[in-house]
């Protein structure tokens, strides 16, 4: 007699066998992502008698980039429709942890996929994207200096969504929500928003705008965002809360150099008197080739904080850094560096801090 262990088996591999074939002719899936180790001297600005100010020597991770891995499937639908998904998480490749950063001050831990987690639709149309997604103004930061989206290296990101940036919707945003149109002419628009998702109406949605055009070696952008709730690892706002971002770029292919420039300002609205502050921002860089193989990178960043009226504080604060790069690709996927850079809150007792650092990042 045949045992129903047996039937089921039977019918589970045939059941595989007529499916995946065609499954696998229509789709296919890809594993990806980023690793980024290196050693050095660490040192932020800080105070004199404070412990921020000493320099630390260790073996880190994610200066230039993020570590991350991902996977990404797609499936064509025909008459040029297309869908995916996305999955990406962050991770440390020092320790092995995930993450950017374990919790701390005001921000909590990452989710495990605080990188992306979405499922998009393309066509004539444009391109839908549901899901945790990359923030359309962390985009354009990223895009116009020239390192990219390097948290420890880049002053432009450093002073946005990095250590020393008062940004309160993070590089990505959950429940969200956008919509870019084709490109037309070299130009490309986008629409984003995040529900807030409070059952008792302490948060509201955030909107961000933004738009592209490239024309040769010319590459101008415009982003604005209204920030009324906040996902992990940010803290939450609260009712009568927001923030806007705007931020304008721009960056020219002169041959010699890639030259790079950024403005923007965040202003913060309905907080507590102590924190009732408009930041001013700009940030210049190039990226010249040196060879094939190697350029020198070199950006500098300044952000201006104001207390606006009602609040208790009157101290304008500055902060600028500057960061010298040399980049070396061995191949199309894996390049060196040794990069120096000078971290400088302007604030009375405050003392400059230098970074050094030699690292490897290998995308894969």
């Amino acid at each position: 007699m045949v045992s129903k262990k047996y039937i089921y088996r039977t019918l589970m591999a045939a059941f595989f066998c007529a499916f995946m074939p065609a499954a696998q002719a229509q789709s296919n899936m890809t594993l990806y992502g980023a690793l980024n180790v290196e050693f050095g001297s660490y040192q932020i600005s800080g105070t004199a008698i404070g412990t921020d100010n000493k320099h630390l020597t260790k073996v880190d991770s994610n200066s230039m980039v993020t570590s991350y891995i991902g996977f990404k499937g797609t499936e064509s639908l025909g008459d040029g429709l297309s869908a995916g998904f996305v999955l990406e998480s962050f991770l440390r490749p020092d320790t092995g942890a995930a993450g950017r950063n374990d919790a701390g001050g005001i921000k909590t831990a990452d989710v495990f996929w605080g990188r992306a987690s979405n499922v998009w639709l393309q066509g004539g149309f444009g391109k839908l994207t549901l899901g945790r997604q990359a923030n359309l103004l962390f985009g354009q930061v990223v895009a116009f200096n020239p390192f990219g989206g390097a948290f420890g290296l880049s002053p432009a990101v450093r002073l946005t969504y990095g250590k020393w940036g008062n940004d309160r919707g993070d590089s990505s945003w959950s429940n969200a929500a956008s919509y870019s149109t084709p490109t037309m002419a070299g130009f490309t628009a986008t629409a984003q928003a995040q529900a807030g998702e409070a059952t008792n109406g302490s948060e509201g949605a955030s909107y961000a705008l933004g738009g592209t055009y490239v024309s040769g070696p010319l590459a101008l952008a415009a982003g604005w965002q209204t920030v009324r709730s906040a996902s992990e690892p940010m803290p939450n706002l609260t009712a009568g809360q927001r923030q806007t971002f705007g931020l304008l770029n721009a960056s020219y292919d002169a041959g010699f150099a890639k030259l790079f420039a950024e403005w923007g300002q965040i202003k913060n609205h309905g907080y507590s008197t102590g924190t009732r502050i408009n930041t001013t921002l700009f940030q210049l860089g190039a990226a010249v080739p040196v060879t094939k193989a190697s350029k020198v990178l070199i950006s500098y960043g300044e952000s201006t904080e104001k207390p606006t009226e009602g609040s208790t504080s009157t101290v304008v604060t500055r902060h600028n850094i500057l960061t010298l790069a040399y980049d070396y690709w061995l191949s199309k996927r894996t390049d060196t560096y040794a990069a120096v850079m000078m971290d400088n809150e302007m604030l009375t007792g405050f003392k400059k801090g230098y970074t050094y650092v030699v690292g490897m990042r290998h995308a894969f």
